[in-house]
């Protein structure tokens, strides 16, 4: 009995810290919408890590310069929380489409118009050149974390993303 209860205690503990992280999330975005402070860039990626943001951010750092960076945030910053989770709901559908039509080949009609539509969709977060469009799409199947993200809508994704942008700009758009 002395066991389930201080089983059933920790249990709403943990409730507990996640309704005051809730209630905090939901104070600094009353506060924001009332124009009194800004929400943090790291308000946005909750699922990762600082330690993962950080290395993020001095990738871009890195790649495209601090103003890119500064840029970007500033973007995605000034979209509301909902704003964000629909950008992010299109990127889903876009990689989910591009994974379904890779019977069609990379060259394909249809792979190439999520291409364009993936183009598009990157200007919520920065204006990139072709240059850097090209870059990223490189990265796609170079980078690690860009790979494992790919993979899980399919093995293959990245290095098909990787030749279907390739394909998109070697052709004109």
């Amino acid at each position: 009995m002395l066991e389930a209860l201080k089983s059933h205690r920790a249990l709403l503990t943990k409730r507990a810290e996640r309704i005051h992280q809730l209630l905090a999330t939901v104070d600094r975005t009353i506060r924001k919408l009332k124009g009194e402070t800004d929400m943090e860039i790291k308000d946005y990626y909750q699922g990762f890590s600082d330690e993962q943001v950080e290395r993020y951010r001095r990738e871009v750092r890195r790649r495209w310069g601090d103003d890119t960076l500064k840029a970007s945030e500033a973007r995605v910053t000034a979209m509301d929380k909902d704003k964000f989770a629909a950008v992010q709901a299109e990127g889903d559908a876009i990689f989910r489409a591009i994974s379904d039509n890779m019977a069609r080949e990379f060259d394909s009609r249809e792979v190439h118009e999520q291409v364009a539509r993936w183009r598009q969709w990157l200007e919520h977060f920065a204006h990139y050149s072709d240059e850097a469009i090209l870059g990223l799409g490189r990265a796609y199947s170079q980078h690690p974390e860009f790979a494992a993200f790919f993979r899980k809508y399919h093995k293959d994704l990245p290095e098909f993303m990787t030749k279907a942008i390739e394909y998109y700009y070697a052709t004109g758009k």
